[in-house]
């Protein structure tokens, strides 16, 4: 019998998107993922903010769980993690063992709370970037923000490292004219109207599932480690996708907009935490639902995992925690209606934020999208398959309607069904204006079906990816 030991990072979310500084994303990324540094041995794996090792005695254990209280003090200030040890690890019966460790690994969560930052007083200056006490004064380095609490300077010195060890991971495919942003206006910003930003979270499908079924620590490391290649080989692609679009005119609005410095192109998009099956990226707002299908599809092409994707498009001025936490929320969602189909594929939700986003998205949608009649003006989220049919859809209609039709239709869900009907009528006097439907259901010609409609997501969808100009 050997020592179980599991450490499990907490609000690991939290501490990454918690600023609206991409460089301070950038950075938390960074220190989470080197955490576990120094101690993964052929006797443990880590993925997705947890550590798992077989230690030979008690004191190896405490060993491991102190050095990692104290790189916590000194180097990774915010961060907290959960950890507990069990003393009959058989590693013969690993299924078992490994159940027993997370079900007293889920107490210890549930009962202790940790601190690991000193808070304010009122008497200690405070950071210009949080609520905590400043440590720091260097107005020059920090961009004029003057007092930085630990935990923001922890995070700002880490990002230099984030953003070398990136341009190195995906050397071969930004090759000598691109490079991956470190501010949020460096994704394309349009000087003529307000710019937008999609965050995109994808999670894989029934990864934890995967991981109990397995019987011995050997299975859990291989696919620990095929999960984390595949999800960077993905987002090798997504990158590698970006440019070619970019060189090859498809997405050629962008030439205008990217930032060039030093003879290299800012791409409009940017990594911000790969961990496990769990992964977060942030790019121009028209490219969300795009990039999201990209890896979607790759991961499904290297045949380890299905996943589920949200994306929030919101302005870059916008909270981006609040876009963050939408997206999360989206994904969730997405999540859902996987389960509620039982489909076994992947499932994309989305939304564009207009409005404070701080009550829950199922608030949000009861709120915005769901009329007195009973009426329903969305269907997310939708398989990947579906999401193509819109897709497809919304650049026909693009393409065949006239701007003010396409408002006029909007206008037109949200109304009584006698003046939908007036606007059907003037819909086929006019001739060729078709409700593009292909490939989603009963719809035809109808608005409604089941008192639920597609064609407001059509419309919104039109505002989250490239269309090319109408002719």
């Amino acid at each position: 019998m050997k020592y179980g030991l599991i450490v499990d990072l907490r609000a690991i979310q939290d501490y990454i998107f918690s600023s609206g500084r991409l460089k301070d994303n950038i950075g938390a990324s960074y220190l989470i993922n080197h955490f576990f540094d120094g101690l993964i041995s052929e006797k443990g794996f880590c993925g997705g903010g947890n550590l798992f090792l077989l230690c030979e005695n008690e004191s190896e254990a405490q060993d491991v769980i102190r050095k990692l209280s104290i790189r916590i003090l000194e180097d990774c200030p915010g961060l907290s993690f959960s950890a507990c040890y069990i003393n009959d690890f058989d590693a013969t019966n690993f299924q078992e063992s490994y159940a027993r460790l997370q079900l007293k690994l889920q107490k210890e969560k549930n009962r202790r709370l940790q601190a690991t930052t000193l808070p304010s007083y009122g008497i200690n200056a405070q950071c210009s970037s949080s609520g905590n006490s400043a440590v720091s004064v260097n107005q020059a380095v920090w961009e004029n923000d003057g007092l930085l609490s630990e935990v923001v300077l922890a995070k700002r010195e880490a990002a230099d490292k984030a953003v070398e060890e990136t341009h190195k991971q995906y050397k071969d495919e930004l090759g000598d004219s691109y490079l991956l942003p470190d501010r949020f206006d460096y994704l394309g910003k349009d000087q003529d109207h307000e710019s937008f930003i999609s965050v995109v979270h994808i999670d894989g499908n029934n990864v934890g599932k995967m991981f109990v079924d397995l019987t011995s620590l050997e299975e859990c490391k291989k696919l620990s480690s095929e999960i984390d290649s595949a999800c960077h080989d993905a987002f090798k692609h997504v990158i590698a996708s970006t440019v070619s679009n970019i060189q090859s005119g498809k997405w050629d609005m962008y030439r205008d907009r990217l930032i060039i410095e030093k003879d290299k192109m800012y791409l409009p998009l940017r990594p911000l935490f790969i961990g496990g099956d769990d992964i977060s990226f942030v790019c121009d707002g028209r490219l969300g639902i795009p990039l999201a299908l990209m890896f979607m599809e790759k991961m499904k092409a290297l045949g380890k995992m299905s996943s589920c994707a949200g994306v929030a498009m919101a302005k870059v001025k916008y909270p981006f925690y609040q876009t963050h936490k939408l997206a999360s929320g989206l994904c969730r969602s997405a999540k859902n209606k996987r389960i509620a189909d039982s489909d076994k594929g992947d499932y994309l939700d989305y939304h564009m934020v207009s409005s404070s986003v701080s009550s829950s998205l199922e608030e949000l949608r009861a709120k915005h999208y769901e009329l007195s009649d009973g009426n329903i003006l969305y269907r997310r989220p939708y398989s990947t398959s579906d999401i193509g049919s819109l897709i497809s859809n919304a650049q026909k209609m693009h393409k065949n309607w006239p701007n003010s039709k396409i408002k006029e239709l909007r206008a037109v869900l949200y109304q009584p069904e006698h003046l939908q009907q007036v606007f059907e009528q003037q819909r086929e006097s006019r001739g060729g204006l078709s409700l593009e439907c292909e490939g989603m259901g009963s719809y035809g010609d109808r608005l409604f079906v089941d008192k639920k409609t597609i064609y407001l997501d059509t419309i919104e969808i039109m505002e989250m990816i490239p269309l090319e100009a109408k002719p």
